[in-house]
């Protein structure tokens, strides 16, 4: 049974999540636009002020080019990834300012979707899989210690699958099964929770229950 809910509302509360997810046992979620709150357009702005180029030709939430899925899947390293940018976009800034320009799409984590997913490990396995890089990965490693409210974020989850480490990206269906497999998940009792269509359409090929979350950065907002 697909779920293929579409969530169009202001907020997500507690009580309306729990009810959604009481059917299964293991619940995998997005990282951006689901806890961290995220606007692509930040990042093509910052870009366009360095760049003399539209930065929209080669990344967008939904299309991008070939160097930036090889930078979520380890393939780049971020100096390498830099210098693409750098390339591709005629930039003459320092590596500073590009990074900083990278990483304006991050947004922050508001505390209650933590203290929610705290809860929610007591009933559920829980999981994320994100299609992140080594720079935005970084940038929250600092952000998140930075933040007493958010002590142990990432081990508050069963397990975290970040793509540059593990070689995969959604919407690819091996990104999915290589979680599926790593822990004996049945998809039909795994909800998978996601705010980009095309990752939802590669969770559905992997036999997984998914949700749209749509608007993104509505995850258990007060």
């Amino acid at each position: 049974m697909y779920l293929n809910i579409t969530y169009c509302s202001l907020s997500m509360n507690k009580e309306e999540f729990l009810k959604l997810t009481e059917s299964f046992d293991h619940i995998i979620f997005d990282y951006g636009g689901i806890f961290i709150n995220i606007d692509y357009e930040q990042t093509t702005k910052a870009l366009n002020i360095l760049s003399p180029q539209d930065a929209t030709s080669l990344y967008s939430k939904k299309i991008q080019a070939t160097f930036f899925d090889e930078f979520e899947t380890g393939k780049l390293s971020s100096k390498e990834f830099i210098t693409c940018l750098k390339e591709s976009l005629r930039i003459n800034a320092t590596d500073d300012e590009i990074t900083k320009a990278w990483n304006a799409m991050l947004l922050g984590i508001p505390k209650e979707r933590f203290e929610f997913i705290k809860e929610l490990r007591e009933q559920k396995k829980i999981y994320l899989l994100s299609n992140i890089n080594q720079i935005h990965e970084d940038f929250l490693n600092v952000y998140i210690q930075s933040r007493p409210e958010l002590t142990n974020f990432y081990s508050s989850f069963d397990e975290v699958y970040f793509s540059h480490h593990i070689g995969l990206r959604k919407p690819n269906i091996e990104a999915f099964e290589f979680v599926l497999n790593k822990h004996g998940m049945a998809p039909e009792k795994t909800l998978f929770i996601d705010d980009s269509p095309q990752h939802i359409e590669g969770a559905k090929k992997a036999g997984l229950n998914t949700y749209y979350l749509s608007p993104a950065n509505t995850f258990i907002t007060l």
